[in-house]
């Protein structure tokens, strides 16, 4: 795997463990200042309010077995010392990038598992309005990128 791909994916793990996944009762996006994109995505699908604890509930379990800030900042300062020693431990760096990766992948799993259950929660009806904006969604993206 190339250096440049790999910087690529562990900048893009970061963001992605970043991002908040639970919405919190006082302003709705607790964990961050702009919330979770999947909470703004289910906006104005009229859920019910045992909808909303079905996924709350959902979103609560998800969340606690995302990486902790500590674990992510530990892995931050461990490449930091290895770009900072005197001589370059490419074994060191091998396993500390491995670990990221695992990292990465189980948070992007249990990130696909979330919304898998909590589509299960939804009806029919709430499904494809969802996806209709999903379509549109990608449609403007696409147009960005021309």
């Amino acid at each position: 795997m190339k250096v440049k791909s790999i910087f690529v994916m562990l900048f893009s793990a970061g963001l992605l463990l970043a991002q908040p996944v639970f919405a919190g009762p006082d302003d709705g996006h607790r964990g961050g200042p702009h919330g979770s994109q999947l909470l703004k995505g289910l906006k104005g699908l009229d859920l019910t309010d045992a909808q909303r604890e079905q996924i709350k509930t959902l979103m609560e379990k998800a969340r606690t077995t995302l990486p902790s800030q500590e674990a992510m900042q530990s892995s931050h300062q461990a490449m930091q010392a290895l770009i900072k020693a005197p001589k370059f431990d490419a074994v060191a760096a091998r396993q500390l990038l491995e670990s990221q990766q695992d990292k990465q992948l189980e948070a992007q799993l249990v990130r696909l598992k979330l919304q898998h259950d909590i589509r299960a929660v939804l009806t029919d009806e709430q499904k494809a309005k969802l996806d209709e904006r999903q379509a549109k969604m990608l449609e403007r993206r696409q147009q960005k990128a021309s």
